[in-house]
């Protein structure tokens, strides 16, 4: 076998190689330069929610069902990128709200075990207690159940029509009473507009 010597220079890069390490260095450093630049330029990604906005959702890929709602009270946000047309997630201190609205749903009940599972599996949080619901301010009807955490309560609840369109309302909350007003959706669902099927 032959001997092979490899010259350094006083970088540690093979003489001769060093354009190749450069382009390397940018190829690396350029995308992130840009990525933090976006960033920069965007600003904030949270949007304030204005007090008595009015907000629009509406079912996706499938279209067929809309929701108009507006959130109560004031101090709502909503964080990230702001491009979902069917669910929008919003926050109010360490309240997290989350809506969303579906179309062509066959059971409300089986749509709120789907639904609950994600939370459940990502989270580790349990869900029980499900029950009818009813809302007479916005006649709606459907489902709701407890969310239970070591340190967190919420509410899951599924309003709408069977064959239909439905609107989903998931609350979640530092706490441990599940039946707190806090995560109590009637006084989101009082506003709640569910059009369509």
């Amino acid at each position: 076998m032959g001997d092979v010597t490899i010259d350094l220079n006083r970088f540690g890069v093979e003489r001769g190689r060093m354009w190749q390490a450069v382009v390397a260095a940018l190829a690396i450093a350029l995308p992130l330069v840009f990525w933090i630049g976006i960033e920069r330029a965007l600003g904030d990604s949270v949007l304030e929610i204005e007090s008595g906005e009015t907000l629009y959702l509406q079912s996706y890929p499938v279209t067929g069902a809309s929701l108009e709602f507006t959130l109560p009270g004031e101090g709502w946000t909503s964080p990230g990128i702001h491009m979902a047309d069917q669910r929008q997630n919003f926050r109010h201190g360490a309240l997290t709200a989350t809506v969303e609205v579906d179309t062509h749903v066959e059971s409300l009940e089986k749509l709120l075990v789907r639904r609950a599972d994600p939370i459940i599996s990502e989270r580790g949080y349990a869900y029980n207690n499900e029950q009818p619901y009813t809302n007479a301010a916005s006649g709606l009807s459907g489902y709701r159940a407890d969310i239970v955490g070591l340190d967190t309560a919420g509410s899951i609840t599924v309003v709408g029509e069977d064959g239909g369109a439905a609107a989903i309302l998931i609350l979640i909350a530092p706490g441990d009473d599940p039946g707190s007003a806090t995560v109590d959706p009637g006084p989101f669902i009082d506003a709640f507009r569910l059009e369509g099927e």
